[in-house]
């Protein structure tokens, strides 16, 4: 059992870290070229942008083979109640239909996405193993923490309701989720940081590089004391993070919000490692929303959450 327990472990760390490199090198290399414009197709030529291309390239088919290995996983052996692996078996199953059907169409056929109804009716079923899974690890605070991730599903649900119903006001979903989603992330960001020192006792210690990082970082940033980093800062991570609904003075309080959010689940790993694992995968992984049609974007949220069924 000690054998298997250190080789799941394997999958769950070479997941998280594949997770964190596809976020930082498959993203910013769109980030770095597509706000360019056609200039991009030039730049990506260069070496930075060929490394950020293959490293992320890489990273992204480790996450999407991982994902089937720990969904299949968790249903398997998890340690979540029955219904619980069957919706997770559901959704295994589906996503392979759909990723079937992609190759079949082409991967690299931009145009397709999955009929609206099916595509509706899949999210509905991630969503609720999500709820599923956080209840059977029994962490309240998880059902705080998916709340972005949730206002992210709304944006595109909302816009298939319109599809399905042909009825505007179904707009006002896609337009509230839009609209708060910057806001929920930094309220529940700082939510899970002040749990984590008052609730969760994390040591001290972890927060003092979070601090020396992420003060002057995000301090230049937020009064541009170095030209140019807070325009870098304000198209990095909402694009890579997928976050939607971003004011300008935002992107450094992400940021700072991130760096302290980071150590604070890496300290907790000591006295919580279910919980401390699925902050890391929910960290790690954010929707994206011109590639909706992608499974494997759409499956980061309940990756994250199963991560602690695991260990």
């Amino acid at each position: 059992m000690e054998t298997s327990l250190k080789d799941i472990k394997i999958f769950l760390f070479s997941y998280i870290i594949s997770s964190f490199f596809e976020l930082f090198f498959n993203r910013e290399f769109l980030v770095g070229v597509l706000p360019l414009g056609m200039a991009g197709i030039n730049l990506s030529k260069s070496i930075i942008f060929i490394a950020f291309y293959y490293i992320g390239a890489f990273a992204y088919g480790l996450v999407f083979a991982l994902q089937f290995i720990l969904i299949g996983i968790s249903a398997y052996i998890g340690k979540i109640s029955k219904e619980t692996k069957g919706l997770l078996w559901a959704v295994l199953y589906l996503t392979i239909l759909f990723d079937l059907i992609h190759l079949a169409e082409g991967v690299n056929n931009t145009a397709f996405n999955p009929p609206v109804l099916s595509s509706f009716i899949y999210v509905l079923i991630i969503i609720a193993t999500i709820f599923f899974v956080i209840k059977d690890l029994n962490k309240k605070i998880l059902y705080i923490l998916i709340i972005p991730d949730l206002l992210a599903f709304g944006v595109l649900i909302g816009s298939w309701l319109i599809e399905l119903s042909k009825l505007s006001i179904f707009g006002e979903v896609t337009y509230f989720c839009g609209m708060f989603m910057a806001y929920s992330i930094i309220i529940i960001g700082s939510i899970f940081v002040i749990y984590s020192i008052i609730v969760k006792k994390v040591n001290l210690k972890y927060y003092i590089p979070a601090a020396i990082l992420g003060l002057p970082v995000s301090i230049i940033a937020l009064f541009n004391l170095v030209p140019g980093i807070a325009m870098a800062m304000g198209f990095t991570f909402p694009y890579i993070l997928g976050i939607l609904g971003v004011r300008n003075w935002m992107p450094p309080i992400f940021f700072l919000i991130a760096i302290f959010a980071l150590f604070s689940s890496i300290g907790l790993y000591k006295n919580d490692k279910k919980l401390s694992l699925a902050v890391l995968g929910l960290l790690s992984s954010a929707l994206i929303f011109d590639t909706v049609s992608s499974t494997t974007y759409l499956l980061m949220p309940l990756v994250a959450v199963i991560l602690g069924s695991l260990i």
